[in-house]
This record gives C-alpha cells, sequence and structure tokens, in this order.
C-alpha cells in the first residue's frame, strides 16, 4: 500500500521515516538530561509527530508557487472526505504526545493550530514545497491535535502523575507560538491570495428557457444539424454560468446569461467509428495546407459569423507543429491598434475538410475607460509584485487586451517573464495599476503570443 500510494518517491519516504526517527532521538536525548526517562521519550514521541507531518508537506509538490489558498467557509466539510480523515489520524499523535510531555492540554492544542497553519502556509510560498494550501486540512488537521490532546488530558488525569512544564519554558513556548502566529498572519496580509473554495454539487437541469437559447445558437452554427432535448447549467462563482449538453462524440455549451460565448467540440474523424466532425455545407474533400483549410473555415465563418471578418485579422496555424495531420486552428481576432478586443472566432478544421472546435464570441467592440499605466509602468508593478530585480528576468512579449471584470470592461496587461526555473505571469490593470492574477509555474510553460492568446482569463 505504501508503494502505491508513494509510487517512485520510496526514497524520500525512507528519508522521511529516518529523519522523523532522528529528530525524535535527538529530543529524548536531550529532553533525557533534566527530565526522568518516561518523560523524555513522551517528549521525543512528540517530536517525530511533529517532523513527520512537516516532512511529508514537502513530498510531491506540484512546482508551482500560486500564493492562493482555497478557503472553504463550511467546517464540518472536510470530515466527509478520505484526505479529511486522513489528516485527523495524522495529527492525533502530536495532540497526544505534546499532552504526555507537557501535561498542558491547552498549550498543546494551541501548538497544534499553529504547526498547522504554518504548514499550510508554506505549501503556498515556499518553492521547494509548492502544494494545495486548503483551509480544510487546517481544519482537519487541527481536530486531529483536538482530539490527541483530549486523550492525552485523559491518560494524565487517570495516572495522577507528572508535572506540567514549568511556567518559565510555557511562558517561552507562549511566546514561540506568538510569534509563528504574527509570521502567518503577516504573509497571509502580504502574501497569499485566499480563494473561496468552490464545494462540488450535481449540476442542475436547465430551465427551458436556458436550452431554448442553446438549441438557437447551436441552430444558427451548425444549420440544424443538432436539437437539445435537455441541458445542464453548471454555476460558476467567477465569470459566467455555462449551459451544457452533450453532442453525438461531442458537446456544446453557452454562457449565461450572457449567451456571449458558443463552444462546440466533436471528436476527431481519426479518433473513433464513424463520422462526428461537422461537416461544412459546401466544402467538400480533405485539407492539407493551412491555406486551404483556411479557405473551408471562411465559408463557414462567412454563414454563420460574418461579424468576425469585419476589420479583424486572421491566423492560422497546426494544432500541433510536428504533427500537421491533426488539423489547423484559423482564428479571428479585432484590433483597436495594438489593444486585443474580445470578439473572438476559432475554428479548428481537420484534415478530412471537417470542423472539430468552434469557439465563438459575438461581442461589439465596447466602451472603455481611459488608460493611465503604460507598459514600462505595468513591467514596474510587475517585478514589485513577485520581488525580483528587472535585470533578473527575461520579458516575454507583453498582451494588451480587453478583458470584462464583473460587468464593466477593463484594459489590461497581460504580462510574463522567466526567472530562472520559474515563469512568472500576471495581469496588470492599464487604468488602476492593480496586479490580479498573479502566477509561478515552472519554466517549460509556453506563454502566448497576442496573436494567438488562448488564456482562460477572455471572458
Amino acid at each position: 500500500m505504501i508503494e502505491a500510494v508513494f509510487q517512485e518517491e520510496l526514497v524520500f519516504l525512507a528519508f522521511a521515516i529516518a529523519a522523523t526517527l532522528a529528530a525524535g532521538a535527538f529530543v529524548y536525548r536531550r529532553a533525557s538530561r533534566h527530565l526522568d526517562r518516561s518523560r523524555a521519550v513522551f517528549y521525543g514521541l512528540w517530536a517525530s509527530s511533529a517532523a513527520g507531518p512537516v516532512l511529508l508537506t514537502a513530498w510531491s509538490g506540484s512546482g508551482v508557487v500560486t500564493h492562493l489558498c482555497a478557503v472553504n467557509p463550511s467546517l464540518t466539510q472536510s470530515f466527509a472526505t478520505t484526505q479529511g480523515q486522513l489528516n485527523i489520524v495524522l495529527f492525533v499523535p502530536f495532540g497526544l504526545f505534546a499532552v504526555l510531555a507537557t501535561r498542558r492540554p491547552l498549550l498543546s492544542v494551541g501548538l497544534g493550530a499553529v504547526l498547522s497553519a504554518m504548514i499550510e502556509t508554506a505549501q503556498a510560498t515556499v518553492p521547494f514545497v509548492t502544494r494545495l494550501c486548503d483551509t480544510d486540512d487546517l481544519v482537519s488537521n487541527t481536530a486531529g491535535v483536538l482530539i490527541g490532546a483530549s486523550a492525552g488530558a485523559l491518560a494524565c488525569r487517570a495516572s495522577f502523575g507528572g508535572e506540567p512544564l514549568g511556567r518559565a519554558a510555557t511562558r517561552r513556548a507562549v511566546g514561540a507560538g506568538a510569534a509563528a502566529v504574527v509570521l502567518v498572519s503577516l504573509t497571509w496580509a502580504t502574501v497569499i491570495d485566499p480563494v473561496r473554495a468552490v464545494v462540488p454539487t450535481d449540476s442542475p437541469d436547465a430551465s427551458a428557457q436556458q436550452t431554448q437559447a442553446l438549441n438557437t445558437a447551436l441552430t444558427k452554427a451548425l444549420g440544424g444539424a443538432y436539437a437539445v432535448d435537455a441541458a445542464k447549467l453548471h454555476r460558476n462563482i467567477e465569470g459566467p454560468s455555462t449551459v451544457n449538453t452533450p453532442l453525438p462524440g461531442g458537446f456544446a455549451e453557452l454562457t449565461w446569461p450572457d449567451r456571449e460565448r458558443l463552444t462546440v467540440h466533436f471528436t476527431p474523424t481519426s479518433q473513433g467509428e464513424g463520422t462526428h466532425a461537422y461537416l461544412i455545407p459546401g466544402a467538400s474533400g480533405p485539407v492539407r495546407t493551412a491555406e486551404e483549410a483556411q479557405r473551408v473555415a471562411t465559408r463557414y465563418a462567412r454563414g454563420y459569423a460574418p461579424w468576425a471578418l469585419r476589420d479583424s485579422r486572421v491566423r492560422v496555424w497546426p494544432v500541433d507543429a510536428r504533427a500537421e495531420d491533426l488539423g489547423w486552428v484559423v482564428e479571428w481576432r479585432r484590433w483597436r491598434g495594438k489593444l486585443l478586443m474580445p470578439m473572438r472566432l476559432d475554428i479548428l478544421i481537420e484534415p478530412s475538410g471537417r470542423m472539430t472546435d468552434l469557439i465563438a464570441r459575438h461581442v461589439d467592440d465596447p466602451a472603455l475607460p481611459e488608460t493611465k499605466v503604460g507598459e514600462s509602468e505595468a513591467w514596474e508593478k510587475f517585478t514589485a509584485h513577485h520581488r525580483v530585480e528587472p535585470g533578473r528576468i527575461v520579458r516575454e512579449r507583453p498582451v494588451y487586451l480587453v478583458e470584462r471584470q464583473g460587468d464593466d470592461w477593463r484594459v489590461h496587461w497581460r504580462l510574463a517573464a522567466r526567472d530562472g526555473g520559474l515563469l512568472l505571469s500576471a495581469t496588470v490593470d492599464a487604468t488602476t495599476g492593480e496586479v490580479r492574477n498573479a502566477f509561478e509555474e515552472p519554466a517549460g510553460a509556453q506563454p502566448p503570443t497576442p496573436e494567438g492568446w488562448q488564456g482562460p482569463g477572455i471572458q
């Protein structure tokens, strides 16, 4: 079972076990100089029960420093998950041995809660840890400490033996805990971005109005080839919700309530029996070049989306430059000088000449606020936010674009830069200078270019 969980990390597991035992042995030797052997054993076990969880936080990190922490307003949800229950079990020894060592239950619970908070904070901010920060873990960890401390308090009461930790040592422990609380609080106030956790729920059935809206959009896009009898509504906390339905060999979704963006996907003909990709009326025969793919896509756009062809630029590129037999993406974007507008039409044409993907966003150019932050100032805010020296990073080409923020349209700078092994990215509001969506990820990720920006932030 252990091998199944840790897979290729058995070397790390062996190291973690050895380090945990070493921490316990070291503390036992130090404590045995001043306490009886049985009490010193409890201090050693307490040290091991703290070292184990700390070491596990450094295992199997994603390599991405997000500075994000999921905040779940439900305090009980974590107890119903397997991970939450395992976290409880993992921290019960800490609470138990802390009380048996110190004979101070309240101090033990407080120190356990602080340790858990430090672990979660490190997961969001320390580069070599880079695991998910989640308040569910904080709650379940602390619950484990509380259960262990309660068991320890009952054991101490039953034994009627042992003096509690002295007042001077208690004051030092409280002081160290308070300093840790201040450090964690400052980190949350200045570095961590709390994100409300999305509780998984079953998607409700779409209303008749929503289903009809999706039907209407599909009829316009695919000429009545598909009729939708039922759909689901996926509610999103950030951005519009979507009305979704399966199609033969694919799916379709429409943003709601704005009805701006229609997405349709079909399984490529080469990946299954039968033909699922959409045959564009008037287009027949295989497509062998990017120019032929553009002609087919343009034929479709003239009939369905003439709004996308006006005052826009077209760009064509293979789905995979190493294998042109996967097809070509044909995209239309509208620009106002260097500013990328929200209108969008993307069509994927497979070698058979059929369409496998469609992303259509019919949005007229909106009225925009006055912009005050130029490219140079945006980069200054970017480097200040990521706390890097300007000369240390290698900048990627900036993207200057229009995005919706709530009900308003805003102008943003999308910036990315490489700092050694990390790729830094962020969005800077060109009116207020506010920095949002800042991430650090492995440098292997390829940032988009302005013409081909495919980021999920374009709503």
